[in-house]
């Protein structure tokens, strides 16, 4: 009997990778691998020297691609606390990178910084349905005189929706429904859709992908995406897997998933801010390995130069190294010293990216007696953390992986909600990404075969 082949293939911002699996009974099976640097100029040529190594001839090319570091989106709400949180909760849930966000009546320096980060969308939103209507319309006509070429998505409230839209007459604009149509209430999966349709009209058309999509006769999806949809079917799929952290770390980000319960609440623990969902993506444009390298030395120089003293290297040595491999983003270490590097660099995207993603437990005290006061997600319920991405698909060392339960210098009264000691694994095929192409219409063998091709890490 002829086997079912599917070829899949991730363009990302280094490295083009993709596998040819046979679908069986009890999963995907991985019959080749292939491998090349992303030929940026021109992403067809990649593509096509990895479906030729892949000898895939016949059989349907899932694609996905995060070449650019992923959507640009900037985020405007009225407060951070409610509408611009979930905001962010959209976009990153969407695929997208949230490279800024603007909170209340946009300024003038606001709109020329806008301008200037030139991202691909404007995630537009504040008020609830029948809400605040005058700070979102005084936003829109800022937005439409400003010179942003960027496509403006409008998820605010939905009662001024029509006067919004005129008011972008002129701009490449759309509307979705209210990301918070009442108070407290998230509804992000329409604007969510929307991102992935203007991914598809922006990030298609240039740098030939347009060329592979009429060749494979197929949408691709944004990577982060893909995985994070395939996160989620572990989560629900998997006996075992209803809690647990997946940390992807690239060249250029490092995206932090989380499935788990946000808030399990108690007489003694109230929750501040929104209750985030079961299944949470954050991404970090300033960790990264090698695109990245510049922003992540700069971002966490006071746990890296820890790290460094601890070994006894020069601080002047590892900032040359830092330029190097932010000139020569597909370099890999040559020498010890090299590597030791990658492994700093590596451990302070993972302790940073954690960090962020989780929420913290704050005591606060009044004459009745003090109790603890939650914001975020709670993420010490997670009872496994896998590591993919080139570097962490690749670790040995499962104390890598646990830096994401560091605390940081966290205040007396206050503590991050982080993972306590899970079982740490790697993804040791770095299959994650190319089993996520699949998850879509393969949805159950696709999570089966990414639980089943991890490996347990140890020391």
């Amino acid at each position: 009997m002829n086997e079912r082949r599917f070829a899949s293939i991730d363009i990302g911002s280094t490295y083009t990778k993709g596998a040819l699996f046979a679908l069986e009974a009890d999963g995907f099976h991985l019959r080749a691998r292939a491998e090349t640097s992303t030929t940026v100029e021109n992403l067809a040529d990649g593509f096509g020297r990895v479906r030729g190594e892949l000898a895939a001839d016949g059989a349907p090319v899932y694609l996905s691609s995060s070449a650019r570091g992923g959507l640009k989106i900037a985020a405007l709400g009225l407060t951070a606390d409610l509408t611009l949180s979930i905001a962010r909760m959209a976009a990153y849930s969407a695929g997208g990178k949230v490279v800024r966000t603007y909170s209340y009546e946009l300024a003038s320096d606001e709109i020329a910084d806008l301008e200037a980060l030139r991202p691909d969308i404007i995630l537009f939103t504040g008020g609830t349905d029948g809400g605040n209507s005058a700070v979102v319309l005084r936003n829109a006509e800022r937005l439409a005189k400003s010179k942003t070429d960027a496509f403006i998505l409008y998820a605010g409230n939905r009662k001024i929706r029509d006067r919004v839209l005129a008011l972008l007459d002129g701009k490449p604009a759309t509307a979705a429904e209210n990301v918070m149509p009442e108070v407290g209430t998230i509804n992000i999966e329409p604007a969510r859709e929307v991102i992935r349709k203007i991914f598809l009209e922006r990030i298609v058309d240039g740098k030939g992908l347009s060329r592979v999509v009429r060749e494979i006769g197929r949408d691709p999806y944004p990577t982060p995406l893909a995985v994070y949809e395939l996160v989620g079917k572990i989560g629900t799929t998997q006996p075992g897997w209803s809690d647990f952290g997946v940390i992807d770390m690239g060249g250029a980000t490092t995206d932090f998933y989380s499935h788990t319960e946000a808030f399990t609440g108690g007489d003694t623990i109230l929750l501040r801010g929104l209750h985030e969902p079961l299944l949470k993506r954050t991404v970090e444009g300033d960790l990264g390995l090698r695109v990245s390298s510049a922003a992540l030395w700069d971002s966490e120089r006071a746990y890296l130069t820890s790290r460094l003293r601890a070994a006894g290297r020069p601080l002047e040595e590892f900032d040359a190294y830092i330029r190097f491999v932010a000139a020569q983003p597909d370099y890999r270490p040559e020498s010890a010293g090299e590597k030791a590097f990658d492994e700093m660099m590596a451990a302070a995207c993972v302790r940073a990216a954690a960090l962020r993603h989780a929420g913290t437990l704050s005591k606060v005290y009044t004459p009745q007696g003090g109790f603890y006061v939650q914001r975020g997600k709670d993420l010490r319920r997670l009872t496994r953390l896998v590591g993919t991405g080139g570097y962490l698909a690749r670790t040995e060392s499962a104390a890598l992986l646990l830096e994401a339960c560091a605390p940081g210098n966290a205040e007396a009264d206050s503590q991050p909600l982080l993972p306590i000691l899970p079982e740490a694994y790697a993804d040791q095929g770095y299959l994650f990404p190319l089993l996520a192409n699949l998850a879509g219409d393969f949805p159950d063998a696709a999570a089966r075969t990414a639980v089943a091709g991890l490996r347990i890490l140890k020391g």
